[in-house]
């Protein structure tokens, strides 16, 4: 186990520390607060981040910083607060290796805090497990310190065991005894920040879920608080709620995602009392993630009576691939949406490839291909005289084709002659969409259903 330590130039007081995973009955009586880790802790090493001042002078009165310099010190004592602190472990605390990092810098510029972060790093090896302290910090360290524990985390593949701030302030001035705060909890702020951001822009919920079911109460505490089962029910409910939508979108399997979207939004607000108890963070963000991923809601998707409402929030969710440049979802959607589209227009089993979406399919391909300057032979199809009374005939077979070999040559990827660049098919895959909408006002009847109440083809 390492430290990451600051020291000060302060004079600073002796207090009773009192250790912040046992309060009540321990304590380390000293004025710095590094013996009082190496007390709670055991650490093998503590890394000391010292400024020059810090390292050379000694807290108390004011003395001149050399002889042309214009800067001043407090000096009251005989030694620096480095020089004591290494007398008290090289007395009390032997086996612990104390790490002096000099060279910190005295001001509090982009560069400095850069180089902190840089010093930061340079204490750090893949997997160690660190305690981060900032007691006896200054200026800006605090804030590095919050995010070189989050960047770490990740980077390093580092455990962090604490973030430690020993409240001075808060003293109990009749005992003399100082609190410990842990500022580890903080961090999850970022975690659940990120898991949030990333379920709203990509619709990937895993880590978002994960974070739900680390809040479940633990066997023993369910063991021994019974009311605190609903607790893990809603929790649970939630997780697997936002895994079912997000696994939905990412198979683009816009009915199950419709369906997931409701139970979703059901879930989420059932268990918002249980956000503000186990999961604090996420209180604030879940209203967020039901606007984003409750927008999709639909029940009973599968009803005939909500297919009109079902095609437009299809529409919806290919442009909501589109804003997170999930172009294989959108362009592989969009193709079975025209599909559908017809389907209801003709009054076919929208579920049945015989006598449904294959005839309207073919019907597709022959008015596309009757069109070219030189046709193919075709396979006729019951609906081909259906198809050419649709209005703007010509548009659809246009946009079908574009809709068909952009989605070929996404599914063959870049193994075909002379593939379409990535970039490219983003473009064709943004410009079609357009075409989509005026596939959607021309042939799609507007909505009617309950569930229509909060949506209209302007927000497609």
């Amino acid at each position: 186990m390492k430290i990451i330590s600051f020291l000060g130039l302060n004079a600073y007081q002796v207090t009773k520390y009192l250790n912040p995973e046992n309060p009540n009955s321990e304590f380390c009586e000293t004025k710095y607060y590094q013996e009082a880790l190496a007390q709670f802790y055991e650490p093998d090493s503590i890394y000391i981040f010292l400024t020059q001042k810090v390292e050379k002078y000694s807290p108390g009165k004011f003395q001149k910083l050399g002889d042309n310099s214009d800067h001043y010190v407090r000096q009251s004592e005989e030694k620096s607060n480095w020089e004591q602190l290494k007398e008290i472990f090289q007395s009390k605390y032997p086996h612990v290796n104390l790490i002096p990092v000099k060279g910190i810098p005295e001001q509090n510029t982009v560069d400095d805090i850069w180089t902190i972060f840089n010093k930061v790093n340079e204490c750090l090896e893949e997997g160690d497990e660190v305690i981060f302290d900032i007691t006896h910090s200054f200026r800006s360290v605090p804030i590095v310190a919050l995010l070189a524990v989050s960047y770490f985390r990740v980077v390093r593949d580092v455990k962090i065991k604490a973030l430690i701030y020993g409240a001075f302030e808060a003293k109990n001035t009749n005992t003399n005894e100082t609190p410990t705060f842990d500022l580890l909890p903080v961090i999850r702020l970022f975690d659940w920040l990120t898991a949030t951001d990333q379920f709203l822009k990509t619709g990937n919920g895993r880590d978002l879920a994960s974070l739900l079911r680390q809040a479940v109460p633990s066997e023993q505490e369910l063991r021994l608080k019974p009311e605190t089962r609903p607790i893990r029910s809603h929790l649970e409910k939630s997780a697997k709620a936002i895994e079912s939508i997000s696994l939905a979108l990412a198979i683009t399997r816009p009915i199950e995602a419709m369906e997931a979207s409701s139970n979703l939004r059901s879930k989420l607000e059932d268990a918002i009392p249980t956000f503000e108890k186990r999961a604090k963070p996420f209180t604030f963000l879940v209203d967020r993630v039901i606007q984003e991923h409750g927008q999709f809601s639909l029940k009973n998707s599968r009803s005939q009576d909500t297919f009109v409402t079902n095609l437009w929030l299809q529409l919806k969710m290919i442009n909501w691939y589109l804003d997170y440049d999930q172009v294989v979802q959108a362009v592989t959607l969009a193709r079975e949406w025209i599909i559908s589209v017809l389907v209801l227009r003709f009054d076919k089993p929208m579920f049945q490839l015989y006598g449904g979406r294959n005839d309207v399919e073919l019907a597709l391909n022959n008015g596309t291909e009757v069109r070219k300057k030189d046709p193919r032979s075709i396979k006729a199809s019951p609906l081909d005289d259906d198809f050419e009374k649709l209005p703007d005939v010509v548009g659809l077979t246009k946009t079908w084709s574009k809709t068909t070999e952009l989605r070929n040559d996404i599914a063959h990827v870049g193994m075909n002659p002379n593939p379409s660049q990535a970039k490219k098919l983003r473009e064709q895959a943004n410009n079609l969409y357009d075409e989509l909408r005026v596939i959607a006002d021309t042939l799609l009847p507007p909505m009617t259903s309950p569930e229509a109440d909060n949506l209209s083809s302007e927000n497609c």
